[in-house]
C-alpha cells in the first residue's frame, strides 16, 4: 500500500481593472462616405474582439462641420485628423490618441511591430522623412 500525499496550492489572483470610458470619433466625408481610416480601425477593432470595448462611437461628419459632434470634440482637443480616442478613466483624467497603434498598444496591452507604429506616425506626418 503506497500512500499518496497532494499538496494543493490556492492562489489568490487579483485582477486590477481600469475603469475608463473609450470615445471613437470617426469621420464621414462630403460625399457621405465613412473615410477609409475609420473603416479599417473599427475592422480592426472587431477582429480583435475589442469593439465592445468602445462605449461610444461618434461621428465626425463634413457635411455639418459646425453641428457635428466628432468636429466639436475634434476642435475641443485640437486634433486635427481622424479616427481619434478619447479615453477618461476612473480619475477623470482624458487621455486622446490619434495613433490607432499606440491607442491599443497603452490601453489594450496588445503587442504592435515597430514597423506598424512608424508606418502609422509616418502617415500621419507626411513632412517626417527616414534619416
Amino acid at each position: 500500500m503506497s500512500v499518496f500525499t497532494e499538496t494543493i496550492m490556492f492562489v489568490n489572483v487579483v485582477t486590477i481593472t481600469k475603469i475608463m470610458h473609450i470615445k471613437l470619433v470617426q469621420k464621414i466625408k462630403l460625399n457621405g462616405n465613412h473615410c477609409k481610416k475609420s473603416v479599417r480601425v473599427i475592422n480592426n477593432l472587431n477582429e480583435l474582439n475589442l469593439l465592445h470595448k468602445i462605449d461610444e462611437i461618434i461621428t465626425a461628419d463634413e457635411r455639418e462641420q459646425s453641428t457635428s459632434e466628432g468636429f466639436n470634440l475634434a476642435r475641443k482637443y485640437q486634433v486635427t485628423s481622424a479616427p481619434f480616442f478619447i479615453v477618461k478613466n476612473d480619475q477623470g483624467i482624458t487621455k486622446i490618441y490619434t495613433a490607432y497603434y499606440r491607442f491599443i498598444k497603452e490601453i489594450f496591452q496588445i503587442s504592435v511591430s515597430e514597423e506598424d507604429e512608424i508606418s502609422e506616425m509616418m502617415a500621419q506626418n507626411p513632412d517626417l522623412d527616414y534619416i
